[in-house]
């Protein structure tokens, strides 16, 4: 499935300006109308040719063949002959950071489930997206995560990591943990493989007491299944549930077993796989971590990191991507992604057998701070997606992964998933027929939400306002940045206002400076130029002051100083 020739220059370019494709027909009953496309609404039912799709507010009021459905006098309407209309796409698995929010809705992701990260943190994130206090994707996250005593833990690298970690040595300190995070409101809850059976039987007790769901690793399959958990995340618990060996086991949980991948034993996965469907049990295997064809999308991540309108991405991560997809080119990239393949062939082979069996596949790619270039944020839901096809589901089966059911798993399928009436109206539009080509999963030209057109040309100024209170975990993130030089470095006390330049290095559209105490109007010019202006505020006292900058959320830390002379007035 490689891009056709037309796909060179169209990943940047692919969001049309809103005008190029609405008819401005905007009326008294705010009705937007979406016209002509073929839909595929998400339930799995036949694709609908000369849709029409009516939504009024927030919410879809009508779906139906053209002629059908009766279009009100004065609807906005959204044009969309020879393209596919689905629901908007739904990632089951982010970590979010401060730089993806605009991501999401440039490919076509108008909601996330971030699954851990900094419980207030992500609180806050939540309800500023969900608000519009910042535009992105709607967003139900689970905070921190609950794990089992540190001894028993596997260990945590990065501090970071370590600061949304809640480590509990028995059941009940699990359900007490449990209790918190969900008095604190999230949506639902995450654990880790250090809980032991017990302990993570507490957890999802206490979270299906208050209608949650629990989301996370666990060693094994068969055992988390048997305490309640519905949600079995990356192919590790799936392996070790059928292994032949104890002793592969243990290892598989030291993660001391090479390629455990091969071990599993096929002829176990029946009974597994029977056991996870009749206990309504999803699978989210993540293959953008792992797929050999992730080559095919480079070519989109290159246009994508090269574009200037990308530069909201912090220099070192864009810069470690472009790195990883110059190592392609080399001789030996085909042997590796061979071997990748062969790794993967069992894996592929118990989520067709899972899907072929009734069971539900949810498409979560687990971007986040080790994210590899394809699992970008809202472009990797399209690897994923073509990874489960790869698997041997069908194009329908990977579109309702990405919609309807991640929507049913969090208890949201009132509300989201299809495009049907009563469903809050998050709707999108692609060019070509992704049911042919997965490829064009990623080619959005509108994308609505809440029943709004949103205009999803990437800022290459974008700046969270609120940057993640911990340093991301990640080390190609750890630099911060540095002040060569500035100019110029004097003034007089009572001056009314002066521009002046940093230079230095590693500066990014979210850099902020620092004059003194407080932060100061800056213009991002380039990685090694700021433009700074400074008012009379900071000008009115004679005195030495500091200057630094920051990245915020980048992990890098504040610069190193520069001092700013005030001198007395003449």
């Amino acid at each position: 499935m490689k891009p056709s020739k037309s796909w060179k220059g169209f990943a940047i370019r692919f969001v049309l300006l809103v005008t190029a494709s609405v008819v401005p027909l905007w009326g008294q009953n705010n009705v937007l109308v979406i016209e002509g496309g073929t839909l595929i609404d998400g339930t799995g039912r036949a694709p609908v040719p000369d849709s029409v799709v009516v939504i009024e507010g927030s919410r879809i009021r009508s779906v139906g063949t053209r002629g059908s459905v009766t279009i009100p006098a004065g609807a906005q309407v959204v044009r969309a002959e020879g393209k596919t209309v689905l629901p908007g796409l739904i990632d089951a698995h982010v970590h979010f950071l401060d730089f993806m929010p605009q991501l999401f809705l440039h490919y076509g992701v108008t909601t996330v489930y971030d699954t851990a990260n900094p419980t207030d943190w992500i609180l806050a994130q939540r309800d500023a997206l969900n608000s519009g206090r910042i535009k992105g994707p709607r967003m139900f996250v689970t905070g921190a995560i609950i794990d089992g005593p540190p001894e028993d833990a596997l260990p945590v690298t990065f501090a970071a990591r370590a600061a949304y970690r809640i480590h509990t040595a028995t059941p009940e300190e699990a359900r007490a943990a449990t209790r918190r995070l969900i008095a604190q409101g999230v949506d639902a809850i995450k654990v880790y493989e250090g809980l032991d059976i017990a302990s993570l039987g507490a957890v999802v007790d206490e979270a299906h007491k208050a209608g949650l769901e629990v989301v996370g690793h666990t060693p094994d399959a068969k055992q988390a299944i048997g305490v309640g958990l519905k949600f079995i995340e990356h192919p590790a618990p799936i392996i070790h549930s059928t292994l032949d060996d104890p002793a592969q086991g243990e290892a598989l949980i030291d993660r001391t077993l090479p390629n455990p991948e091969t071990h599993a034993n096929p002829a176990l996965f029946g009974p597994l796989i029977a056991m996870m469907v009749e206990n309504g049990v999803y699978f989210n295997p993540t293959f953008t971590r792992n797929t050999p064809e992730s080559r095919e999308w480079y070519d989109i991540v290159k246009e994508l990191l090269e574009d200037p309108s990308s530069r909201f991405i912090t220099e070192a991560r864009r810069q470690d991507w472009l790195d990883t997809i110059r190592e392609a080119d080399t001789a030996e990239y085909p042997a590796r992604m061979q071997r990748r393949a062969e790794l993967l062939q069992k894996v592929r082979e118990f989520t067709r057998r899972f899907a072929q069996a009734g069971g539900k596949v949810i498409t979560g790619p687990d971007s986040g701070p080790r994210s590899s270039p394809t699992n970008i944020a809202g472009l990797a839901m399209g690897v994923e997606m073509e990874g489960l096809i790869h698997a041997g589901l069908t194009p329908m089966q990977a579109i309702l992964a990405s919609t309807k059911w991640p929507a049913e798993f969090i208890h949201k399928e009132k509300d989201l998933g299809t495009v049907e009436p009563g469903k809050l109206a998050d709707v999108i539009v692609v060019d070509g027929n992704p049911l042919i080509d997965i490829y064009a999963i990623a080619k959005v030209r509108t994308v609505i939400q809440d029943g709004k057109v949103i205009d999803t040309r990437l800022d290459p100024n974008f700046r969270n306002p609120l940057p993640r209170t911990f340093y991301v975990d990640t080390p190609f993130e750890d630099r911060a940045p540095l002040i060569s030089a500035m100019s110029p470095g004097t003034a007089r006390a009572g001056n009314a206002g002066i521009t002046m330049e940093l230079t230095g290095e590693r500066f990014t559209p979210q850099t902020v400076v620092r004059f003194d105490v407080s932060d100061v109007p800056a213009q991002f010019v380039s990685d090694t130029t700021l433009r700074v202006t400074l008012g009379s505020g900071q000008l009115r006292n004679a005195g030495t002051y500091a200057v630094t900058v920051v990245n915020p959320g980048s992990g890098g830390g504040p610069s190193n100083p520069v001092y700013f002379l005030v001198n007395f007035a003449e």
